[in-house]
């Protein structure tokens, strides 16, 4: 009888543990979070409902982010940083930055193009009636276009080609450069024979040659006339030949000694170039005088209002064309103020240190930017968007694109508030906020979530979630609190945010 006691009781504990195996299996089983709800375990991956009703995940503590204007919606940015971001724009158009500040890609209606700096540069445009435009420079020196007209231009420097619409020139011809080479701009061609020694030039304006350094000219008939030989160190220059003889410009210079320039009644020197010089203007009471420089400088023109000292570096100061500066122990203090037709601009560098701006637009409104390196930032692009953010590790100037692509991996903590919307973040993604009209949503991976909302009735109620999900409940402002299922791996908020409503 005692054994069949004993076995009676070890079935029934059996029996017991079998339904709670069975009963926890089941909770789990039905706590388990769905794809469509978040998911908070950074900084291995999370999927989170995004201020203004979009989503976002990251993984890697930030490396890999993806982007949705809203759930299940198409992706509006994806990225591997440091390596690339992609952002997708109305259609077909898009932006892609890669290994920035080198590289980028974009497609704009008709218009394509990208470029990996210094290693290659392609650009396309697409016309409905016509072949499409592209071209395409590459290393090693690799020219490749097609023109609107369907014609093919190619070369590989520098052994011999065709380029159009290239730097300054309208065409551009060479074989085996400098051996031989030919350009053309603004009507006029030149032919260059072991360039930059030999040339001549020839169509409008008329004709000019050079021997270098020997001798040679460049004539434009009714424009200009200069000529040199052996140069740098005899010049003549005879300019704007379509004014009044006393309005024409003439210079000389027998370099690095002595130099003049007269036009009307100014007239500048240089003397031991370009250390010494200086220039005066009576009928405008302009007067300017440099020596040493770059050391000192002065310059008053009265009659444009321009006027600059320089006691580099301990002080100068620059005004005129709507710009006041003044720098102090140059590179490091600079003061200036910024004037345009519908904007002004006053900012105050200490560098590296200290950088900031204020601009008042008077379309735009205000916008500002300030960086105590290494330490903070706050960047403020327009009245109703704000990004604060430490620390600051990147001692360039204002620089979004560098700053989007590499700061999360130095941020302890950034602050976004972009037409209300509320975005924060912390290292790796552990805290997230986003908080918009309908919903404020915090959580810390693994640990903590919580998310205020209103229900059909105007009432403020409050979700809470901790460890991952597995203990979760719900107050309501009128005292309610009641539990809600685990949802493993938590916080398990819908991703579809609960638009706010008003009670009838």
């Amino acid at each position: 009888m005692a054994a069949r006691g004993v076995l009676w009781g070890a079935g029934a504990i059996a029996r017991r543990a079998g339904c709670a195996l069975a009963l926890s299996a089941a909770v789990l089983v039905q706590g388990c979070a769905s794809f469509g709800t978040e998911r908070h375990l950074a900084p291995l991956f999370s999927e989170l409902s995004t201020g203004g009703g979009g989503t976002e995940i990251e993984a890697l503590g930030g490396a890999v982010r993806v982007r949705r204007a809203k759930p299940g919606g198409l992706v509006t940015q994806w990225a591997v940083r440091p390596i690339v971001i992609r952002d997708q724009k109305a259609g077909d158009d898009f932006v892609m930055r890669f290994l920035t500040p080198f590289g980028r890609a974009e497609r704009n209606g008709s218009d394509y193009g990208w470029y990996l700096l210094p290693v290659t540069l392609y650009n396309r445009t697409e016309h409905k009636d016509s072949p499409s435009e592209y071209t395409l420079i590459t290393l090693p020196g690799i020219y490749w276009s097609r023109t609107a007209d369907g014609r093919t231009l190619r070369a590989w420097f520098p052994f011999g080609g065709v380029f159009e619409r290239f730097l300054s020139f309208d065409r551009l011809e060479f074989v085996l450069f400098p051996l031989w080479a030919r350009s053309q701009r603004a009507g006029r061609t030149t032919n260059h024979v072991l360039w930059p020694f030999f040339s001549r030039t020839t169509g409008a304006g008329g004709p000019s040659w050079r021997v270098w350094p020997l001798v040679g000219n460049d004539i434009y008939e009714g424009r200009h006339e200069n000529w040199f030989v052996l140069w740098p160190i005899f010049q003549w220059d005879h300019d704007r030949l379509w004014a009044p003889s006393e309005k024409q410009e003439r210079r000389w210079m027998i370099f690095p000694l002595y130099g003049e320039a007269r036009h009307g009644h100014y007239q500048s020197h240089t003397l031991l170039w370009p250390f010494f010089g200086w220039a005066n203007d009576p009928d405008t009471d302009f007067w300017a005088w440099d020596g040493p420089w770059p050391l000192v400088r002065f310059e008053r023109d009265p009659a444009h209002d321009v006027s600059r000292t320089r006691l580099w570096p301990l002080y100068s100061n620059y005004h005129g064309d709507g710009l006041d500066s003044t720098w102090l122990l140059w590179p490091i203090v600079n003061l200036r103020h910024e004037e345009y037709e519908h904007a002004e601009k006053d900012a105050f560098f200490v560098l590296p240190f200290w950088q900031a701006w204020q601009r008042k637009d008077d379309e735009a409104g205000r916008s500002s930017w300030a960086r105590l390196w290494p330490l903070y930032q706050i960047d403020q692009p327009e009245p109703e968007r704000r990004r604060i953010s430490f620390p600051s590790l990147s001692p360039l100037w204002r620089t979004p694109e560098i700053e989007e692509m590499y700061a999360w991996i130095w941020e302890l903590y950034a602050h976004e508030n972009d037409h209300g919307l509320v975005h924060e973040r912390s290292w790796l993604g552990l805290y997230r906020r986003e908080k918009d009209a309908d919903e404020d949503r915090r959580s810390f991976a693994f640990l903590w979530a919580r998310r205020d909302w209103r229900d059909s009735q105007d009432r403020k109620v409050s979700d809470h979630s901790l460890l991952l999900g597995l203990l979760r409940w719900r107050t309501r402002e009128d005292g309610m609190t009641r539990g809600l299922p685990p949802a493993l791996p938590g916080p398990g908020w819908p991703l579809e945010r609960s638009p706010r409503k008003k009670a009838p």
